[in-house]
């Protein structure tokens, strides 16, 4: 599967008029209250037509048979419910899951409904929409994807965020690892999301509800977040306004605005690089950055144990463990994840695998006379963090200049 960037077409772009059929992609983790919103939304279409698709990686559908049995008794028919079982949509079936809505697609409904499983990466769900097959055909010139809907468990978002004011010490997994990490695929539903519906808001208070929003707008702010109790959002809620657009959905994240110095302060002013508040309950971004090399397991030690309050952390690190490879690392929840990449592009002039002349613009943007390319770019998202302390924690992991490796 090719990935997102390599397959973007401008007339996918949102805003474009024309006559391809509205759909909006239903992801969550599991138990978050899919198949409630879906249910609801069948029972009540408002006079629109709706079409759905659902995903299920076992070999029984459940949730297919319920969306089922709601259209078949409010509507009489059934046969614009689609499942796909036995993979998931976003790896294991994407052939499949791409002829699913074309032909959804064909019958003209008002709107189609994907829900996807609880496991399903959405960008991933876009890239095989986006994909195109022997003879050129993609999902989207019959469909354009109106919203990236994610629902949030409340209650279980709320013990989320208390957890990280208590110590902790994360398992470490490289990106080679076979094991999937749930707390950083939530994250992601959550990053690429341009509509949030935090659901179960009748289990928690007022104020966990407050806070949650701006935890989620902390990570997510160009999303727009619903609030609802047993799936009650409603057909226009997630239509009429458009907010999915491909050139920005998957830049758009915290971490993303903060490395592009992009980021917005609440009353939609532009902010520099630098601390970041949101509203009376102490979260905060900011990007550390350094152009000295740092030590790998004083790091790795530190990200695991030693920050509380930290939601989020991403970013590209220069370490004494290869250090002539991009070292990249993904912080969620209770997984710290670790690889290292490509060389970086000092270490291949410096070899004279490449000539300066080959240096990309955009890296010639962020070049240093003396360490080219290499350096720290750490965005942390977090509640009551320490910027002060953690930069000197980082700092203190410097190497001195004498045991520097080029």
């Amino acid at each position: 599967m090719s990935k997102v960037s390599d397959v973007v077409d401008s007339s996918f772009d949102r805003g474009v008029a024309d006559g391809r059929i509205p759909l909006i992609i239903l992801s969550g983790f599991l138990g978050a209250g899919k198949t409630t919103v879906l249910n609801h939304l069948l029972r009540h279409p408002k006079g629109r037509r709706l079409s759905v698709l659902v995903n299920d990686v076992g070999e029984v559908n459940i949730d297919a048979t319920l969306a089922r049995d709601v259209t078949q008794v409010d509507s009489g028919s059934s046969d614009d419910v689609v499942e796909l079982s036995n993979g998931c949509i976003c790896c294991g079936i994407q052939g499949a899951f791409g002829e699913a809505v074309v032909e959804l697609a064909k019958r003209k409904p008002d709107c189609i409904i994907v829900e996807a499983t609880g496991i399903a990466e959405p960008q991933r769900i876009v890239a095989s929409l986006m994909g195109r097959d022997e003879e050129g055909v993609s999902s989207l010139d019959f469909v354009r994807i109106s919203n990236l809907v994610t629902l949030i468990d409340a209650e279980w978002w709320v013990k989320k965020i208390k957890e990280t004011y208590e110590p902790v010490r994360r398992s470490l997994l490289l990106f080679s690892d076979p094991r999937r990490p749930l707390s950083e695929l939530l994250t992601l539903q959550v990053e690429c999301a341009s509509v949030i519906v935090l659901n179960k808001t009748d289990l928690v208070s007022e104020e966990s509800i407050r806070r949650s929003e701006d935890a989620l707008a902390a990570i997510s702010p160009s999303a727009e977040i619903l609030k609802t109790s047993e799936g009650q959002v409603e057909i226009e809620q997630l239509l009429e306004e458009e907010r999915f657009d491909i050139s920005s959905t998957f830049s758009s994240s915290r971490c993303d605005l903060e490395f592009s110095g992009k980021a917005q302060v609440p009353n939609g002013g532009a902010k520099p690089v630098g601390a970041h508040d949101h509203g009376d309950f102490g979260l905060m971004a900011f990007v550390f950055r350094s152009r000295r090399q740092i030590c790998h397991d004083k790091l790795v030690n530190f990200l695991r144990i030693g920050i509380q309050g930290l939601l989020r952390a991403k970013g590209f690190v220069w370490t004494d463990r290869e250090p002539d490879r991009v070292g990249y690392l993904s912080l969620a929840g209770d997984i710290l994840r670790f690889d290292h990449l490509s060389k970086w592009i000092h270490a291949l002039v410096s070899s004279g695998e490449m000539d300066r002349s080959q240096v990309p613009a955009e890296v010639w943007r962020k070049w240093d006379d003396k360490t080219g390319d290499r350096r720290q770019e750490i965005v942390f998202i977090g509640i009551d963090l320490d910027r002060a302390q953690i930069e000197r924690d980082l700092e203190s992991f410097i190497i001195e200049e004498e045991r520097k490796v080029y």
